[in-house]
């Protein structure tokens, strides 16, 4: 019966092909005609029997295969109801319609909306994970649809993991973090013949000792004020609760002199002891480029930072200087062209710092070109100076004519900022094939990553400070112009606020340098000149001020003001010129764009809470932009920051 189709339909064919081949055979007509009809009856008897036998075969597999599905369909049911698996068939809307045993031991809601906030029934089918009644699950979902009321639900299941997360979590806890400790003001310390060597190494020793017994980990020192740390991730939390009170705990340290101990401290959190030093050489790294004093951590491709709130000591050895404006000087020596390019919508330090290295590439022989882009109307003046010169006046140029000029021999050079996302032309970063950055911000997490040389330096006053010490060491004939020397000390004013904050006695001997040298303070003071409509603009902007928790101002600019962003950081500027003010955030729109401008006093770090809101600078001069936002929504976001920052600091002392 099972063959019947393979046996009978070949041989009524076959009958088929004989009924036509007697049919115009040479055979008589009479006996032709008779011996076909024949043959054709005998296949059409053979093709209908065939038939009858295939459809009662059919239909006996038929009855024979519903038998066995309706047994096994009571075998499962039975199954699924009596396994240990919890499972579930849940509607669109997340009721229960049915439950195994296993289910009604752990769950009893109606819906399951009480353990799945969050659930969707239109979301892709991926295993999710779970917490209930202190177990761990990894909810499976497959779509059930029935044809007979057109119903559409989930079959969910829930494999218990708890075990394998206990265990995964118990790893967790146990890996190795590696850290690194260093005493970043060693040379400044040692350079001082009054400090207390002996006693600074062992206190600062017996420190990290407590902290390290803390953890339960073990430390050794490498070098001189070097430690290395390895200990638990289970204990990282502890010390990110503490802000790691080490570094206030080693400022009380005597040391002799006028100058504290400053530690910096790295750690590595990976899930291999390789990876977590290399993480933890990568944050040291950042901490002491944005000043010391303070803790990073870094975990996958995230930091998180603590301390830094104390404004760096001014360095006293120039030492680093010399050795970079040699390296410099071979680089430019060896270079076609030096582009130089800063910050989107460049200041008076920018500007000036580009002008100064644009001298010392032209001491080289090599030709030289800054990039501009949106401008500042605050560096008119100085681009007039530029364009009025014969020499400098081709040498300012848009991102679009540098990128169409640049050689591969080419050098770019970075000034006033460190960040890939405020450059004024980021695609010059992927053209040159050598980049030199100077910068006197701290670094943030954005920063350009491997240049040929760097020279960042968080204690400066400015760029402009950090670019006329190289022009001194650069090479002893040179002698740049008199309107440079101008820009340059203009530059340092303005990050100075005219010599009132974070000066130091380099700041002082650099401007010395540029004075003698030709720079007109009278011209400079015209650089910082207001039209009558700017300055009512500012003293709107001042008045509107609120005063928050720490004598903190935030104000607005209006959204119909020209300049916005130069309004708001003048208005900053003003703002902290007022008695019980200490710190000053403006926020004013351009476009699309709203600018939010930083200043302090020193005893507030607005670098940190720029860094917050994606932005970056130095401890008493910072600045952001917020896209997609409205003005009085940034303003909140603004404010929460702050307020999160005063609360930290706060619990900290």
């Amino acid at each position: 019966m099972k063959h019947v189709k393979t046996i009978l339909i070949p041989l009524g064919v076959l009958l088929l092909l004989l009924c036509l081949a007697i049919l115009f055979s040479g055979l008589y007509q009479s006996y032709r005609l008779t011996m076909a009809v024949i043959a054709l009856g005998a296949s059409l008897i053979v093709f209908l029997v065939s038939y009858g036998l295939e459809h009662k075969n059919a239909k006996a597999l038929q009855n024979q295969m519903d038998d066995i599905f309706a047994e096994n369909s009571e075998i499962t049911s039975n199954l699924v109801n009596q396994v240990s698996i919890p499972c579930a068939l849940v509607e669109s809307d997340g009721t229960i319609v049915w439950r195994n045993e296993s289910m009604k031991k752990i769950y009893t809601e109606p819906d399951i909306i009480g353990v799945q906030p969050h659930f969707d029934f239109s979301a892709p089918l991926v295993a999710i994970p779970m917490e209930h009644a202190g177990s761990v699950y990894q909810v499976m979902s497959i779509p059930v649809h029935r044809e007979k009321d057109a119903r559409a639900m989930l079959f969910q299941y829930w494999l218990d993991r708890t075990e394998a997360a206990h265990y995964q979590r118990l790893f967790e806890e146990q890996m190795p973090y590696v850290a690194l400790i260093y005493i970043d003001n060693y040379e400044e310390l040692a350079a001082d013949v009054q400090f207390h060597r002996t006693s600074v190494f062992s206190e600062v020793e017996r420190l990290i000792a407590e902290m390290v017994k803390s953890v339960d980990g073990v430390y050794r020192r490498y070098e001189n004020g070097r430690f290395f740390v390895v200990f638990e991730a289970q204990h990282l939390a502890r010390l990110e609760q503490e802000h790691f009170s080490l570094l206030e705990q080693a400022h009380a340290i005597d040391t002799g002199t006028n100058m504290l101990v400053s530690l910096s401290i790295s750690v590595g959190a990976a899930d291999r002891i390789q990876h977590a030093d290399e993480s933890a050489r990568q944050a040291m790294e950042l901490a002491l480029g944005r000043g010391g004093d303070q803790a990073v951590i870094k975990k996958g491709g995230g930091y998180m930072f603590y301390g830094g709130r104390r404004q760096p000591e001014a360095l006293q050895s120039r030492v680093k200087m010399r050795l970079f404006s040699k390296a410099l000087r071979q680089l430019f020596d060896n270079a076609g062209d030096v582009f130089i390019a800063g910050h989107s919508r460049p200041d008076m330090d920018c500007i000036g710092a580009a002008l100064g290295v644009a001298t010392c590439a032209r001491q080289a022989g090599s030709r030289a070109y800054i990039v501009l882009g949106d401008q500042n109307t605050m560096i008119d003046h100085a681009l007039e100076l530029i364009r009025e010169n014969r020499t400098y006046s081709g040498m300012l140029i848009s991102p679009e004519q540098a990128e169409r000029i640049m050689r591969p021999t080419s050098v770019l050079v970075v000034v006033d900022t460190q960040r890939v996302g405020s450059l004024v032309a980021p695609k010059l970063l992927e053209m040159a094939s050598r980049v030199v950055v100077i910068d006197h911000h701290r670094r943030g997490a954005d920063h350009i990553d491997n240049p040929t040389l760097h020279f960042l330096e968080a204690r400066a006053s400015s760029t402009s400070e950090l670019v006329t010490e190289m022009i001194q060491y650069f090479d002893t004939n040179l002698r740049p112009p008199a309107f440079v020397c101008g820009t340059l000390l203009a530059g340092i004013t303005i990050d100075t606020k005219h010599f009132a904050f974070n000066v130091g006695s380099r700041t002082f001997e650099a401007a010395g340098y540029l004075r003698k040298n030709g720079a007109d303070t009278s011209m400079v003071k015209q650089m910082f000149q207001d039209d009558m409509e700017s300055f009512g603009d500012v003293a709107t902007t001042v008045r509107s001020a609120e005063i928050l928790i720490g004598g903190v101002a935030l104000a607005s600019v209006g959204e119909e003001v020209k300049n916005a962003p130069l309004i708001a950081a003048k208005s900053a500027d003003e703002l902290i010129g007022i008695k019980g003010i200490e710190a000053a955030f403006v926020l004013g729109r351009d476009g699309e764009t709203i600018s939010v401008s930083g200043r302090s006093l020193g005893k507030i770090n607005v670098q940190l809470i720029c860094e917050r809101i994606g932005g970056g600078g130095h401890l008493t001069m910072a600045g952001a932009q917020i896209s997609e936002m409205e003005l009085d929504e940034a303003e909140t976001l603004v404010r929460n920051v702050i307020e999160q920052y005063m609360q930290e600091v706060s619990e900290t002392v």
